[in-house]
């Protein structure tokens, strides 16, 4: 098993300001492509990397210029079996796998920013909700992103903030071509939007029956086919790659997670590096698991059937949707898997169990009505009873996965405490709620490393360790592989934790009604 690090104290978090309760900027800036909620207006236009011109911040690599379009028969310019030539160096290349399609049936695109300089590859897939049933399908705080589809130049118009637009490769620190963001800087980069609201593992096309007198709703599940798809285009492209990374965080933490055999058998990389962000399948089997009943609701609704099916150890996942983790170890021995969450996350907890689990006036949680997550919520997360459930919970299943991974000489994890930034759920995105706006700007411009990072320090050996620290760690074959788990409670809701010594009634409540 790879060493574990218990670190017992926080390292210091290094912003003097931040951002909540200043609902001007919350979740939805420079970020939302990962988060579940809807956010703003659509942008268009196009930037990707920065520069400033008259007062406005412009993220285009020629200040605006539309990007390729290479469809389904056009590579790029492959031809038979000819080598692969990148159309474009230093700009994303939109690509459209045949038959691949978004929820409403339109579409599937991605993009690849080809390098001038290096051989490996780094895929990141993009997060943001999930969906199973009429009413989540439909809206709501934890709906799922773009199920109308992906525009076109997607990559280079994510979001929009103080009238700039941001490219990908900002929006997410692992795409960044800025040595100062990513150990991954010099690498071809690929990114997979998010539109079908099933986490990249479905196959299947599902109609949900409106509870009202309206028409039911059709949605194409097809994140995982959507995938293979994809990998038609690139087995040309990065085929044979001397390194990979694979990673995403939320959603695309879990497709990361999921579709990492198939991008890994079929590019058989020199070496290669899983990095699943905040999207973790929790083992189910041993007693005392709570997420069984999500991974049954989402496995009926998407169709995962040919995910399962396509994997090592198919039967060990038919039986156990999470020991996937476990079976990836075992089949890839060689390479360095890890996952990365917040103790204190409170999105992914909450998909996971506010449908599924009730909490009883003595304190008990039992399965809600049949368990199938289809009725409302059966735990109230606005009451700070509600809130405590929820991390009980979320620390019993983090238990059982940090046992899975402690298992294995090649399954990592990096897990701090607490942050700000979206109810601290995600690490692989920039801390912008850890400053104040006005720290966020000028961070943009002066200091986008430390933006990207903010947050995810803990401290090892007196000094502090982030996920850029991590990261490195990883990519370097001749570092013992670690673990990291930060045990010191720390943030405004530790009195809601099961953490004996900071647990408090009281101040839990008065943490929840301010927030």
């Amino acid at each position: 098993m790879a060493a574990t690090r218990l670190i017992d104290q926080p390292a210091s978090k290094a912003a003097a300001g931040t951002l909540r309760g200043s609902r001007g900027i919350g979740p939805c800036v420079l970020m939302s492509a990962f988060v579940s909620i809807h956010c703003g207006d659509e942008v268009d236009g196009g930037p990707a990397s920065a520069r400033v011109d008259a007062g406005v911040l412009d993220l285009s690599p020629d200040g605006g210029t539309s990007m390729p379009d290479a469809g389904p028969g056009d590579a790029g310019g492959m031809d038979g079996g000819t080598e692969f030539v990148p159309p474009a160096i230093g700009e994303w290349v939109q690509y459209e796998p045949e038959g691949a399609t978004c929820a409403d049936g339109s579409p599937y695109k991605f993009f690849v920013n080809f390098s001038g300089v290096s051989d490996a590859v780094v895929f990141y897939f993009e997060g943001g909700g999930a969906c199973w049933d009429y009413r989540s399908c439909t809206g709501g705080a934890r709906s799922a992103r773009n199920l109308d589809g992906v525009p076109d130049g997607y990559a280079d118009a994510l979001e929009s903030f103080q009238g700039s637009t941001f490219s990908a490769d900002f929006v997410f620190p692992l795409l960044s071509d800025d040595p100062e963001v990513s150990p991954m800087h010099t690498w071809n980069r690929v990114f997979f939007p998010y539109c079908t609201g099933d986490t990249f593992a479905g196959s299947r096309i599902t109609t949900y029956e409106n509870p009202g007198s309206g028409p039911p709703l059709e949605l194409h599940h097809s994140g995982h086919q959507n995938i293979l798809a994809a990998l038609e285009l690139l087995q040309p492209m990065f085929g044979g790659t001397p390194q990979m990374l694979v990673s995403g965080c939320s959603a695309g933490g879990t497709g990361s997670l999921v579709n990492y055999h198939f991008l890994r058998s079929r590019l058989d990389p020199g070496r290669s590096i899983l990095v699943s962000d905040s999207g973790p399948l929790f083992p189910t089997e041993p007693m005392g698991a709570w997420s069984g009943p999500l991974h049954a609701r989402v496995q009926q609704a998407w169709g995962t059937e040919n995910l399962v099916a396509g994997l090592p150890g198919s039967m060990e996942v038919d039986a156990d949707f999470g020991a996937v983790s476990a079976v990836l170890a075992n089949t890839y021995p060689e390479d360095r898997l890890a996952t990365t969450v917040f103790r204190m996350d409170y999105d992914f907890s909450l998909f996971s169990y506010e449908r599924f689990w009730e909490l009883l006036p003595g304190g008990q949680v039992e399965l809600f009505g049949d368990g199938s997550g289809l009725g409302m919520e059966g735990i109230d997360a606005r009451t700070p009873e509600g809130r405590a459930a929820i991390y009980d919970l979320w620390w019993d299943d983090l238990d059982l996965l940090r046992a899975q991974y402690d298992a294995f000489d090649n399954l990592s994890y990096f897990m701090p405490f607490y942050r700000n930034t979206q109810n601290s759920h995600c690490l692989t995105l920039p801390g912008v709620e850890e400053f104040s706006r006005a720290e966020v700007i000028n961070l943009i411009l002066s200091d986008p490393g430390r933006l990207a990072w903010a947050g995810t320090e803990l401290d090892v050996e007196g000094a502090p360790f982030n996920m850029r620290d991590y990261l490195e760690l990883l990519l370097d074959d001749q570092a013992p592989l670690e673990s990291f788990f930060e045990t010191t409670p720390e943030g405004p809701f530790a009195p809601c934790s099961p953490d004996p010594a900071a647990f408090d009634p009281e101040a839990c409540r008065a943490a929840v009604e301010s927030d």
